[in-house]
């Protein structure tokens, strides 16, 4: 095996390591002596990985993001009608996060650490910004296909995040007594429907 594999191995078993510990306890409660002895490692084998519990945290929730969009992408790279490919977009993230309730509870601890910590709160800041844009192309897109009005995408992609994370603080902090995840793709295919021309998602 190669010196990247198992670079990439350890990382990833300090990362399951990590977020059950971060969700069991929360991150302040949480201390680098719990995640290495969860994780069978050193601390100077963390820290060989990661310099801080602040950066391993940030890594944590790039790792996990860049395994939800990649998961999104395997379904959406391949499909040419973009009111599909929204609706691919929405309903298959919906999707990993009720297969990957870990991720969900940990991005919810991500958001309330970073009201606190501005080294945390940066990272938010650009995953909003990057969310805001990479769901704007999606709806330039249908509008240039004549399948959506031209409308304030700026908007619509704002309502689209802000809807989502109330999904998530909601999911964790109530019992609604209703599928939550059914009814977000409700309300985000009701925020579409109102600026396609005729088009059903």
């Amino acid at each position: 095996m190669k010196n990247e594999e198992i670079r990439s191995l350890r990382r990833a078993g300090i990362f399951k390591a990590a977020i059950a510990c971060f969700n069991e306890n929360g991150y302040y409660k949480t201390s680098v002596d719990m995640i290495c002895e969860r994780a069978g490692i050193t601390k100077r084998g963390l820290y060989y990985h990661f310099k801080s519990k602040d950066a391993l945290f940030i890594e944590l929730f790039h790792y996990r993001g860049r395994q939800y969009f990649d998961h999104i992408a395997d379904f959406t790279n391949n499909v040419e009608d973009p009111l599909e490919k929204i609706r691919m977009f929405v309903h298959r993230g919906s999707q990993f996060m009720k297969r990957n309730e870990d991720f969900l509870r940990f991005f919810v601890e991500f958001m309330i650490v970073g009201a606190r910590n501005p080294s945390i709160g940066a990272v938010l800041k650009v995953h909003y910004e990057n969310s805001i844009d990479n769901f704007k192309k999606l709806l330039r897109s249908a509008i240039d296909a004549g399948k959506m009005a031209d409308h304030d995408i700026q908007q619509t992609a704002q309502a689209v995040f802000i809807s989502s994370m109330g999904m998530f603080f909601t999911y964790y902090t109530l019992s609604p007594g209703f599928n939550l995840l059914k009814q977000h793709n409700y309300d985000i295919e009701v925020i579409l429907r109102s600026v396609c021309t005729g088009q059903q998602l």
